[in-house]
């Protein structure tokens, strides 16, 4: 477990998350807004990458912790949180084993990280034990039938097969999963589905921008050498098939389901 731990944590220290979040920051916004975060509260943003929920639930007046595996990324975090004149602690940490007390937070939430956590069950009954009765928690997952899902299927038989006690990542991105992850505390929820969009000059030029960025991507070049050719193929082709363009520019609709859970 601990080797699949610093596999993770080498994985989003490689590329650069830090300029590609900024292209979907607005599902941070949205996520804070919709758990209902206010002035006051404790809250924890989970495997928080750069803080695009983290920021927003500071600007919001509440006491904020960020939590992710990769040191890279809380240190952009850091820096996002100084330019935006906001406070936020980040502090290095596993999603499966949550470093604070039961009842710690009034919102839990977590864009698109804690769904890369291998143990779903363990990871939702982390988030449950520090949030408080009473609180709620959000979180933001790609949906198996958007053009992330699609793409993940695609390249997966190009990526080394994940240990036995690994769950898909997108299964997050159902409404049964949610149900069955958090039914034995949750006391009602509700669920939206977003597009977070991609707009480009061309599907071939954002794939040179995403490829270069995105850690799982930096990794899986670095693995396969020529083989990579192959990667960018399949995921040129699901794009192509989601292209809401028909004038040679990107228009990529990302869907993911939002959930909120009642405690």
């Amino acid at each position: 477990m601990e080797e699949f731990k610093e596999q993770q944590r080498a994985i989003w220290d490689s590329g650069d998350y830090a300029a590609l979040s900024e292209y979907i920051s607005q599902v941070g916004e949205l996520v804070v807004e919709r758990a209902g975060v206010g002035a006051g509260m404790d809250v924890l943003d989970v495997a928080c990458g750069t803080g695009n929920a983290a920021l927003p639930a500071a600007r919001a007046g509440a006491k904020v912790t960020g939590l992710d595996l990769a040191p890279k990324l809380l240190n952009a975090g850091r820096e996002k949180a100084a330019a935006a004149g906001v406070e936020v602690e980040f502090v290095e940490g596993d999603a499966e084993e949550l470093p604070f007390a039961d009842d710690s937070f009034d919102r839990v939430f977590s864009t698109f990280g804690h769904m890369f956590a291998p143990r779903h069950r363990r990871t939702a009954g982390e988030i449950a034990r520090v949030c408080r009765t009473g609180g709620a928690i959000g979180i933001c997952c790609w949906t198996p039938e958007g053009a992330v899902g699609a793409t993940f299927a695609a390249i997966g038989p190009y990526m080394p097969p994940p240990p036995d006690f690994a769950e898909p990542p997108i299964l997050w991105g159902t409404e049964a999963h949610v149900h069955e992850m958090f039914d034995a505390v949750a006391t009602g929820y509700s669920f939206e589905r977003h597009s977070a969009t991609i707009e480009w000059e061309s599907a071939d030029g954002f794939a040179d921008y995403f490829m270069d960025r995105f850690g799982p991507m930096v990794t899986a070049r670095e693995m396969l050498g020529e083989r990579f050719a192959e990667v960018s193929e399949r995921t040129l082709a699901v794009w192509g098939d989601y292209n809401e363009a028909d004038d040679g520019s990107l228009r990529l609709p990302q869907e993911y389901l939002l959930s909120v859970i009642r405690l």
